[in-house]
């Protein structure tokens, strides 16, 4: 299902109107695997998965996610941000409050989820007290106890130490194997190695190329993409 999520013709103007932000005539992403978006800092990267979820109302364009009406974006997408916004709760409360609000058959305990995401020590602590790595552990957890069919990521691994890392990518990789979407937006090729199928590269607000991760490693048909891959730095 290749257009699971399209996007056409969509553009973001800048509040004063002098330039676009977004242009994209045409994305799409398949229902399964987990796709990258990557670039340099300021590409749009963050833009384009803020439109996705409908927290930013395009200037033109249209993103549809099939067998989801506009209505259902915020229920079945669930975005973590790069820089997460808690309850003024402690950590348990948090897990607690989304889980209370998304219901289901799953019958998931909030000590599993505190578990999973290793912070049971943390539990009492509040969300705004936690270090950089657990804020990125208990973001991603609520984004995943959403129950949503997409999890847009953004950049869920930039405060974390190596062994927090490790641990979000295996959360990644396991709920991509349940069968959840997810678009990852990062900067770092290492982990778009790791983790990516299919890779998305925008620069200045435009994708230039969406491919296969071997074809972008190795063989990318733009400039840009082989001298961010060598580590110029793209302005």
């Amino acid at each position: 299902m290749k257009d699971f999520i399209k996007i056409k013709n969509l553009i973001l103007v800048s509040n004063k109107g002098e330039r676009n932000l977004i242009n994209i005539p045409n994305l799409q992403f398949d229902s399964k695997s987990i796709s990258v978006i990557i670039g340099p800092n300021g590409a749009g990267k963050s833009l384009l998965i803020n439109l996705i979820q409908g927290l930013i109302i395009p200037s033109t364009g249209t993103i549809k996610v099939k067998s989801l009406t506009k209505d259902d974006n915020r229920k079945k997408v669930s975005i973590m941000m790069q820089k997460p916004v808690f309850l003024r709760r402690t950590t348990e409360q948090n897990i607690q409050f989304v889980l209370e609000l998304n219901k289901d058959k799953r019958k998931v305990s909030y000590l599993d989820v505190l578990e999973r995401f290793d912070l049971i020590a943390q539990k009492k602590i509040l969300a705004n007290k936690l270090s950089g790595g657990e804020k990125q552990r208990l973001a991603l957890a609520l984004a995943i106890c959403t129950n949503s069919k997409i999890l847009l990521l953004d950049e869920p691994t930039a405060n974390a130490d190596p062994l927090t890392t490790v641990k979000i990518e295996k959360i990644i990789k396991e709920e991509a194997i349940a069968g959840k979407k997810i678009l990852l937006v990062t900067h770092n090729i290492p982990q778009a190695k790791r983790l990516g199928q299919d890779i998305a590269f925008i620069h200045r607000g435009k994708v230039l190329e969406h491919c296969d991760k071997a074809v972008f490693l190795n063989h990318p048909k733009v400039k840009e993409i082989n001298q961010f891959l060598e580590g110029e730095i793209l302005i």
